[in-house]
């Protein structure tokens, strides 16, 4: 009998893939620039079928997102304001401020920005990415028209206008938390 000799060659590595091509990457969708007067967000949706219906996606994500932010700092506000006055404010009435800001937040917030990822730069080829912003201005004075709204008082003027302040002074605030966060 004849022997048979097997030779077994591995199969060649395949080869990788070619780096995507050199685009220039938006700023804001790696990294959130401070905004003077404004609190801003981005929002990132996967591949969608229709690039249309990725940038409509991408905007409803980065007004939830910016909506999310401004939130919690609504949330602190109006402990803090209850905590000021000594008086009791209603958690009914503080979730119906917070869902009110946060509806006017996601109607009132600007899409300055779009951004395709065609190559997949960033994350997954054809992901869309969006990037909002809001004037803290608007904010404040929303949020003081809403608690207004829910908390109806004549001869409270004073109180509203503290209200005011407080709430500008708040947004502030979140947009210096924001800038210094950009900066680490």
């Amino acid at each position: 009998m004849g022997q048979v000799a097997c030779s077994h060659t591995p199969p060649p590595e395949p080869t990788p893939p070619p780096p995507p091509p050199d685009v220039e990457i938006p700023g804001w969708v790696l990294r959130m620039p401070p905004k003077k007067g404004r609190i801003c967000a981005t929002g990132a949706v996967d591949p969608t079928f229709f690039r249309q219906d990725g940038r409509t996606s991408a905007a409803e994500t980065a007004r939830a997102e910016l909506a999310r932010t401004i939130q919690v700092k609504v949330t602190a506000f109006m402990v803090d304001e209850q905590t000021n006055y000594g008086g009791y404010v209603d958690q009914v009435i503080v979730t119906e401020v917070i869902t009110s800001v946060s509806e006017a937040v996601i109607s009132g917030a600007e899409i300055l920005e779009y951004w395709y990822d065609e190559f997949g730069n960033v994350s997954k080829k054809g992901m869309t990415y969006a990037f909002a912003c809001m004037r803290t201005d608007e904010s404040a004075a929303q949020l003081a028209e809403r608690i207004h709204q829910a908390v109806p008082e004549e001869g409270n003027e004073k109180a509203l206008e503290g209200v005011r302040e407080r709430a500008k002074a708040a947004f502030d605030e979140l947009e210096a938390m924001e800038a210094k966060k950009q900066e680490q």
